[in-house]
């Protein structure tokens, strides 16, 4: 059903502008810092997990249960 009108999905000319314009290259601009942005946060976020998982370890083979 979804692939039967794609032409309905389609964004208007009041959210695209024209690719040429500045506005249209704004626009993709602001879409890639954003993506950029999201990037840098799960690069944090798998930093944080795997800087736990390394002090765990560390901890476990200093203490090693009896």
């Amino acid at each position: 059903m979804i692939s039967a009108f794609p032409s309905t999905f389609l964004a208007c000319a009041t959210c695209m502008a024209d690719k040429g314009s500045l506005v249209g290259q704004a626009q993709g601009f602001a879409i890639l810092f954003m993506l950029g942005l999201l990037a840098f946060m799960f690069i944090c976020a798998a930093g944080i997990v795997f800087s736990f998982v390394r002090r765990q370890r560390k901890f476990t083979s200093m203490n090693p249960a009896a």
